[in-house]
């Protein structure tokens, strides 16, 4: 009923111009001489209750506003912080953290519709402004907030009033995530991570909510590989366990039924569905969902003049079902393109992005990039112009790895074999998960190390050496084409010959891998018949490097698979099959000694092996 209530609210708001004028009377109401003095004369214990003169300017105005659209009014809405966020950060930080378990309804009504009215109601990506200017009063709300939520952590959620501040206490730091750099700052605060996760333990829908979108703004891999259990909080398995849980239905009941907000649901759903479609499992049953698919094509052949977040979504997720695995089947690896390279980035990197175009440009390289029209371009020229370019540099940061267009275009790269050329945005940064997999084996470039033009140099070193060993093949491949016949006929007699000396000097293994010496691996894989693919990876060690390499195997198994069948796709040209993946980490584990430590995340997989 109330999101009924305020989604009629919001339509009559949008439809009545005469509303404008109630808009700048409310804010002359919120930001006037009266309503400074109020905040500056509030009691520092959090007790007090409020007249009908007080609750009117601080909690009624600031309700209203919240549901007021700021589309085209950002410049009006902003005078509020300017005036107001000051004497508000000067009265929190005054207040004794412990005083907030005593806070009253009021008060409490003040805290949350102020503070949102304050760090949330201007889309701050919308306006040419930085919050650059409100970055310090936010970052000292944030630390009085985290003090807050460290004092009411020692009082049982069993009482309602507890129960709602920790409430707010969430919602408010949530607000604050939606900036950047002030989510970098919150990064820094010790303990704010543990103490969220202490909030996920509380039984009440909106405190887990608000809390979990805290965590997955904050938490990098390296936290969460830290977690007591990792599992419950990897991004793949969250999907996973979305669709066991069957929560495919309701997410296609929000595209197919009108009732559901197409500016402010349908668009988040679809996004939802975009990263679950990367699971098998789920891109069948949206597939096979025939009203779905009819709906997300409407939407896609909609006649607005301007492409909105929901026709973007629906595009990119009707790509990825229809459009994407037929494309890669048919595509050809062709030596002719019409750029040299493409970005494939996040809009919160743009800044680096931008610079890094500009010098390619000077330097005389085609680059393509989506710069003027962010959020307009669609999948399918995102696509094109993947196909058509040599290179892909993949901008990784936390945004870009969080972001189902960036992962949709990163997918589309690898699954097209493009040369990707992994570029980190973020000081400290370490792809994981999804990304970690794409980008593994290659040589990352790192412009947060180094100055930028040491980086871009380095850059251009990766491009240009890929350029010579491709220049070097292609010249190759021609001569090989020239004699074709007459190499045919040699290639077959040396090559069988080439084998019969292998065959011939195959030994008997030792039981244990330490003890093989370069020639017992070359025997290992000739024996079990993965010498045209792993011996030309593994053609140089010897047993204990073999075994270091089935270790790293064993810890993330997708990950070095992916990175084997690119390195020998690249250096050697020719595909490493699953079946002969598999095939080595089976055969191997009998020569695996007992006593030796694999990982503990993988050990209790193993069978038992011999013992050295």
């Amino acid at each position: 009923m109330t999101y009924q209530y305020f989604n009629r609210l919001q339509n009559i708001i949008n439809e009545s111009s005469s509303t404008t004028s109630l808009l700048l009377a409310v804010i002359k109401c919120l930001c006037s001489s009266y309503s400074i003095e109020i905040i500056k004369k509030l009691e520092h214990n959090f007790s007090q209750k409020l007249n009908q003169g007080q609750i009117l300017l601080l909690t009624t105005c600031p309700l209203y506003l919240k549901w007021y659209p700021p589309i085209h009014q950002s410049e009006v809405f902003l005078q509020i912080p300017r005036i107001l966020l000051s004497p508000f950060t000067q009265w929190i930080i005054s207040c004794h953290s412990n005083s907030i378990i005593h806070c009253s309804k009021d008060i409490r009504n003040i805290l949350r519709r102020l503070n949102n009215v304050l760090v949330r109601l201007v889309e701050w990506e919308d306006i040419n402004i930085s919050n650059q200017e409100f970055y310090n009063d936010y970052c000292r709300l944030v630390s009085k907030w985290t003090s807050f939520l460290s004092v009411i952590l020692n009082y049982s959620s069993n009482d309602l009033n507890v129960i709602l501040i920790k409430k707010m206490i969430a919602q408010n730091l949530y607000d604050f995530t939606l900036h950047t750099n002030v989510l970098n700052f919150m990064k820094t605060i010790p303990n704010l991570i543990p103490m969220l996760l202490q909030m996920t333990d509380i039984e009440e829908d909106e405190i887990q909510l608000n809390t979990y979108r805290c965590l997955g703004k904050l938490m990098n891999e390296t936290d969460i590989k830290t977690m007591a259990s990792p599992n419950f909080v990897q991004h793949d398995q969250v999907k996973d366990e979305l669709i066991k849980q069957n929560a495919l239905p309701l997410l296609i009941r929000c595209i197919i039924e009108n009732e559901f907000d197409s500016t402010k649901v349908k668009p988040i759903v679809l996004e939802i569905l975009l990263a679950l479609s990367f699971n098998n499992d789920a891109s069948s049953a949206l597939r096979q969902n025939i009203n779905f698919i009819s709906r997300i094509r409407n939407l896609v052949n909609s006649t607005n003049s301007e492409k909105s977040n929901l026709q973007r979504a629906a595009e990119a997720l009707l790509w990825k079902l229809e459009k994407e695995a037929e494309v890669v089947a048919n595509s050809t690896n062709s030596k002719s393109y019409k750029y040299d390279i493409m970005i494939s980035y996040s809009h919160s990197d743009r800044q680096l992005c931008y610079q890094i175009y500009e010098r390619l440009v000077q330097d005389g390289f085609n680059v393509w990039i989506d710069r003027d029209n962010m959020y307009g371009t669609t999948m399918i020229a995102v696509a094109e112009a993947i196909e058509n370019s040599e290179f892909v540099l993949i901008c990784m940061s936390d945004t870009y790895k969080q972001s189902v267009y960036c992962q949709s275009e990163a997918h589309y790269a690898f699954e097209r074999r493009c040369h990707l050329i992994p570029i980190i945005m973020k000081p400290y940064y370490k792809p994981d998960g999804w990304l970690g997999i794409m980008v593994s084996g290659k040589i990352y470039v790192d412009f947060t190390k180094i100055e930028f033009t040491l980086a871009y140099e380095k850059l251009k070193k990766e491009i240009n050496q890929h350029g010579e060993m491709n220049m070097n093949y292609s010249m190759i491949k021609s001569k090989e084409n020239n004699y074709q016949d007459i190499s045919s006929t040699i290639s077959k007699s040396v090559q069988h010959a080439s084998i019969l000396i292998d065959r011939s000097s195959i030994v008997e293994l030792p039981h244990c891998i330490t003890q093989w010496t370069n020639n017992h691996v070359q025997s290992f894989f000739l024996t079990n018949g993965i010498d045209n693919t792993m011996l030309l990876l593994c053609s140089r060690l010897d047993g204990h490097r073999l075994l270091q390499l089935y270790e790293i195997c064993m810890i993330n198994r997708e990950s070095m698979y992916q990175s084997l069948k690119s390195e020998l796709a690249n250096v050697h040209h020719r595909t490493l099959t699953i079946s002969d993946y598999v095939t080595f980490l089976h055969e191997i584990q009998r020569y695996i000694p007992l006593t030796h430590t694999i990982s503990q995340s993988t050990s209790s997989f193993l069978p038992s092996s011999t013992d050295c």
